[in-house]
């Protein structure tokens, strides 16, 4: 099965259990590490996440079990359950390595960072069984979030607190034609979302002398919006038909955005709009559909 960098994808580097751990050293068969959030009081060193040992039972499958223990409230008063409010799972089982979790309608209500954490703990929470590697959500007969791994989420970024991450940042590299990335802290909240804090990041342009500003100076983020996993982008302060960049400086432009974006968990591809319309091209680069996340456009460099 095909693994997939979701969108979202934020990790989280304070994490050491669970499938981080699966190939260097066998599961645990006995007990799982069900991952809950820390209270905001008890949020320190960078902490939002912390697993927390289930011993398994053998009256009911493992799947259930974890299902169980993410749903309730924990028994250690410094954590609480990941699902937000009214999100509830209704059922959970386990097909070959893939675990399918339902949850009910409440789920498709959920976005941005709080979406992020919920499928993150319930990830990591089922990757922690034996045998499992991936993680899908539905909602009723709809497949919401497909394949979702352990690795989506370890690997990329860090939350600090619960309205402030680090996160790769992607820039086009200055010697080559392709990206690099920088880490850098955002902060969001509920009038500045992730997605802007991400932008924002961005178009203030890399710190290291081996990146490169992605646009021209004055280049603005009118608005951005995610729908039905679609993040879309509107900029102004830009000349479709400047004759001083190219297709390839467009390219590397547009990933620049749909790269880092879509580190996000629910945002599957980006549409980039010009003073809030569809535009054919960009420096003679087709940008008229929404595009996914390129792996193959990224170099092998990572900025501190």
């Amino acid at each position: 099965m095909k693994k997939r960098l979701i969108l979202m994808l934020i990790a989280f580097s304070v994490l050491t259990a669970g499938c981080a751990t699966k190939s260097a050293s066998p599961p645990i068969t006995d007990n799982i590490s069900v991952y809950r959030v820390l209270t905001p009081e008890n949020r320190t060193d960078g902490e939002l996440l912390k697993p927390d040992s289930v011993i398994l039972q053998t009256d009911e499958t493992p799947v259930l079990q974890a299902a169980a223990a993410l749903s309730e409230t924990p028994e250690n008063e410094a954590l609480q359950s990941p699902l937000p409010e009214g999100v509830t799972i209704l059922d959970a089982e386990l097909k070959g390595n893939t675990v399918t979790v339902y949850m009910n309608s409440a789920y498709l209500d959920v976005s941005g960072i709080d979406k992020t954490i919920s499928d993150a703990c319930v990830t990591l929470t089922m990757c922690s069984i034996k045998d499992v590697d991936f993680v899908s959500i539905c909602v009723g007969n709809e497949m919401v979030e497909q394949s979702l791994s352990a690795e989506d989420f370890l690997l990329f970024n860090n939350i600090i607190s619960s309205n402030r991450a680090q996160v790769r940042i992607y820039f086009p590299k200055a010697s080559e034609k392709v990206l690099g990335s920088e880490y850098k802290t955002i902060s969001f909240n509920d009038e500045n979302s992730a997605e802007r804090g991400i932008l924002d990041a961005l178009f203030e342009g890399p710190s290291g002398s081996d990146l490169k500003r992605a646009f021209p100076i004055g280049t603005i983020v009118m608005s951005v919006y995610t729908l039905d996993g679609v993040c879309s982008v509107s900029l102004s302060g830009i000349a479709p038909d400047d004759g001083s960049m190219t297709a390839d400086d467009a390219k590397l432009a547009v990933y620049s955005i749909v790269n880092s974006l879509t580190s996000l968990s629910g945002i599957k591809a980006v549409q980039i709009l010009i003073n809030g319309k569809e535009t054919q091209y960009l420096w003679g680069f087709d940008i008229s559909r929404p595009f996914s996340r390129n792996e193959g456009i990224i170099g092998s460099t990572v900025s501190k």
